[in-house]
Parts: structure tokens; C-alpha cells; sequence
């Protein structure tokens, strides 16, 4: 694990067991490393004109400086950076500036080594030192960014962590641990209680699992917990589908589409990291999570394409197919979540479909809401953040779609269309929204995976755990 600490020195004042690294307004392909006279190490890169720097840029850079220094085989570093001469990270503030380096120099840092052997005397990047973040609204502001980076890190090991090692009871034992030592409270509903509840999809889902379903509840009452009026201090409701592995069902994934589907709870993982980061910084706000958990798996047991199953809001449900499971669980989590919270807002987060990938590519997570407010929220926060988000519509024209003869509704379109499977998707959901809150679908499959331009190990991205806290702090 790479140590990332705060220095009042000055680089030059710094031991020659740091590489310092300068930064130039060469093109980003310049690099040098050298030594000086003096006989410190210097990697020189280029980083563009300051002038045209933007947060976007900015995240990548620091990203950059990582990557350069494990790929140089680098132990030790040292950087100073500030957003002056560069106006539009400037307008941002040093606040802002210092929460986004330690967000990108821990992302960064992470690598997944739980399955490789570990090799003796291999060269790892130790220590990350950084100078020139001096006041102590700064100082804070870099510490809730590295906070904030290793939750989103325990997101990643949780997604990454294969199927055989993550199902629904241990999901629930990760959130444990995740939340141990905070004030955030974690209950575990198991089947028996689900099957009370008359949580009748997510019973569906995971019933065909020896592993069998479990409800991931996370309530943290930073502003104090509400009394039976009290809208004011009703709570933020988070949302993360936790299906821990996804063969499909019976519908069965093709070959090349199943091995990475240990990352199907992303979304679910995503809600622990965002809770865990909440917690410990001590947010004066009310959130709850709720992931409802299953291994969607082939069994005798397992739910069949053309069953009805019952939903927790009393609508029945035709699952027309089986790989459309992660919608089943949400309903759920979100009638559970309006039912005994009565949340303010509510947000659900899932890698729901491979659709979204056909609309969006792999840069931006896709976000539906008929809340114009809402969506705007969420997009200027991705910007914000980095966990970037784009709209799609929610009109009601596309429910007609999912309108069953046999049922209130079926969970996927009943001419079994392929156009739209992202809105669909979405579209299924808004059945089970709340009526009288904003709500927000976000589809996170595009950034399950990290891709080369991300500048991130490959695997887990941790996305988006920076928007949620953010959302969360600015609601």
C-alpha cells in the first residue's frame, strides 16, 4: 500500500531518496528522467500549457504521475502542485484542488494483488510525498480526498474479490467490516426475513443460489435520527444492486460474457465505500443503503423465464428473462428503502446493461430521472468529481413496452425488442419509484471497468463513490 502524507518542507529540502517531479508545458508525451549534479532524481514531465488545464485534464495528470512512477519503478516521490496559472482550476479553489490530488494520487496508487503470488524484492511505489498544501482548510480538504480515494479503494477490492469469495453472506460481512469503528449501524436481513418482508423479486433472483439472498441495510443519522414527522431531517436513500455473481439464469450468458461478472454488485460495493467515506468523515447528514444481495445462479431452484413472481410494492412481476435480474432486486431495495425511511431523495446505482455501453462507450455512467433538477445535480457533480454522468430519457411512452398480459408488468420489453435496453432497463424501475421524491436511476456499467485512458489499474474503477459522497454533502 502506497503511503501518501503532507510535507511542510520544500522539495529541495527533501532527502535524495525522493524523485522530485517537475512539471513542464511540454506536450503530455514528454518525459525525462534524470540526475541532477547534485545527484537527486528528477522525472520531468510535460503536462501542457497551465492556461489550458481543466478539471478533466487536471485528474488525468495526477493519474499520470503514478503511472510514470510505478512504471519507472520509482519507491519514493515528492510533487508540489498548485492550481495557480491555471484559470479554470483556480476558479474551482485550493480546496477543491487539494481534495481532487489526494482523490487521484490514491486511485491511482491502488493495485488488486489478493490472488498473485507475491514476489520477493519487486520494486512498489512506497510513498507519496506532497508539499505546498499549507492552510488548514487545505490540509482538511486533502485529507477528506484521501478518505475518500481508499473507500472508493474498499469498493474496488470488494468488486474485484471473484464470485466464489463474495456472495451475498460474505457481501454482508464486508459491509460490516467496512462500517466497524463508525457510527453507521448495519443490518443483515437474511431469507427468512425477505421471504417475510414478501421481498417476492429478490427471493426470485436468489433462490436458486446455495448462497441464498440477504437485504445489506446502512443507516448513518449524522444530523440525528428523524422522528416520525421530522421531514427535515429525512434521510438520503442509496440504492446498489449487489447481484455477487451473474450467470444469467437459466438465459444463460454466452461464453466471454461471464468471467467478469463478479463485478455485477458494483453498484452494491459502491454504496459500502460511499457509506464507509460518509461515516468517517463525520458528515451532519442522514443517509441510508440498502443493497438487496443474490447470486443469480443455474440450479433446479433457480427462477425460470415465464414465471411471476410477487414484488415487495404487491405489483407482479413476469420475468421474461432471467438476465434481467438486477432490476427485480432494485424494486425491491427501493420499496424497502420507502417504506420504513421515508427518504428526501433516492438514488439507485447498478451495472444494469450492457445497452448502456452501446449508448454512452465506456467514458460516462448513464443517469434517467423525470427530476430536471436532479439530473442537472448529477451531471454538474460528475463533471465535479470525475465520476462523469449523461442523461438519457425516462418518457412515459416507453412503458408501454413492459406492459404484460399476464402481469402488471414484465421485467424486460414483451416483443423482446434490443432497442433501448438501457431506457428499458430504467424504465422497468420507474414502476417502482417513489411517487412524491426525486429519484435518479444511474446505470454504471460503462465505468465497471477501468479503461486505458483512465490512467487506473485495470479492474474496478470505484465509480461512484466520489459522486455519491458529494451528492450526499451538497443535497
Amino acid at each position: 500500500m502506497t503511503k501518501i502524507s503532507l510535507t511542510n518542507k520544500v522539495l529541495t529540502e527533501l532527502p535524495s531518496k525522493y524523485c522530485r517531479i517537475i512539471l513542464t508545458e511540454d506536450k503530455a508525451n514528454w518525459h525525462r528522467l534524470v540526475e541532477t549534479k547534485d545527484g537527486q532524481l528528477e522525472y520531468r514531465m510535460g503536462a501542457g500549457k497551465r492556461k489550458s488545464a481543466t478539471a478533466r485534464s487536471y485528474r488525468t495528470l495526477v493519474r499520470s504521475i503514478v503511472m510514470a512512477a510505478k512504471s519507472h519503478q520509482l519507491e519514493n516521490i515528492a510533487l508540489h502542485l498548485g492550481p495557480m496559472g491555471c484559470p479554470s482550476l483556480e476558479e474551482k479553489g485550493s480546496e477543491w484542488f487539494f481534495r481532487t490530488l489526494a482523490e487521484n494520487l490514491g486511485l491511482a496508487s491502488y493495485e488488486f494483488n489478493k490472488y498473485k503470488t507475491k514476489k520477493k524484492g519487486g520494486y512498489e511505489l512506497k510513498e507519496i510525498l506532497v508539499c505546498g498544501v499549507n492552510t488548514p482548510a487545505e490540509k482538511r480538504s486533502f485529507s477528506a480526498g484521501l478518505t475518500i480515494a481508499e473507500s472508493a479503494n474498499y469498493t474496488r477490492d470488494i468488486a474485484n474479490t471473484s464470485g466464489d469469495d463474495m456472495t451475498p453472506s460474505l457481501l454482508a460481512k464486508s459491509a460490516q467490516s467496512a462500517l466497524k469503528g463508525t457510527k453507521a449501524q448495519v443490518k443483515i436481513l437474511d431469507q427468512k426475513a425477505i421471504k417475510k418482508l414478501k421481498m417476492g423479486l429478490l427471493e426470485a433472483v436468489g433462490k436458486g443460489a446455495t448462497d441464498g439472498p440477504k437485504l445489506i441495510v446502512i443507516e448513518y443519522w449524522g444530523a440525528g435520527k428523524p422522528t416520525k414527522n421530522d421531514k427535515k431531517k429525512a434521510p438520503v436513500a442509496l440504492i446498489g444492486k449487489g447481484i455477487t455473481y451473474d450467470t444469467g439464469g437459466l438465459n444463460v450468458k454466452p461464453s466471454g460474457a461471464m468471467h467478469e461478472m463478479h463485478m455485477d454488485m458494483s453498484g452494491g460495493a459502491a454504496m459500502i465505500g460511499a457509506m464507509r467515506a460518509i461515516a468517517k468523515m463525520g458528515l451532519k447528514k442522514n443517509v441510508v443503503a440498502v443493497i438487496p444481495a443474490a447470486e443469480n445462479s443455474v440450479s433446479a431452484d433457480s427462477m425460470r423465464a415465464g414465471d411471476i413472481a410477487t414484488s415487495m410494492s404487491g405489483k407482479t412481476v413476469e420475468i421474461l428473462h432471467t438476465d434481467a435480474e438486477g432490476r427485480l432486486v432494485l424494486a425491491d431495495g427501493m420499496t424497502y428503502a420507502e417504506k420504513f425511511y421515508s427518504p428526501k431523495v433516492m438514488l439507485d446505482t447498478a451495472t444494469l446493461t450492457g445497452a448502456s455501453l452501446v449508448a454512452l462507450g465506456q467514458h460516462s455512467s448513464a443517469v434517467m430521472t423525470k427530476d430536471k433538477a436532479l439530473q442537472d445535480k448529477l451531471v454538474e457533480l460528475g463533471e465535479d468529481t470525475g465520476d462523469l454522468m449523461w442523461p438519457l430519457p425516462l418518457w412515459d411512452e416507453y412503458k408501454a413496452s413492459l406492459k404484460s398480459y399476464r402481469a402488471d408488468v414484465s421485467n424486460i420489453a414483451t416483443n423482446f425488442a434490443r432497442w433501448g435496453g438501457c431506457i428499458e432497463g430504467g424504465t422497468f424501475l420507474s414502476f417502482f419509484a417513489p411517487k412524491k421524491i426525486p429519484w435518479a436511476h444511474i446505470d454504471i456499467a460503462p465505468r465497471m471497468d477501468s479503461i486505458p485512458s483512465d490512467k487506473l489499474a485495470k479492474g474496478a474503477t470505484g465509480e461512484p463513490v466520489r459522486l455519491l459522497v458529494k451528492f450526499v454533502e451538497e443535497y
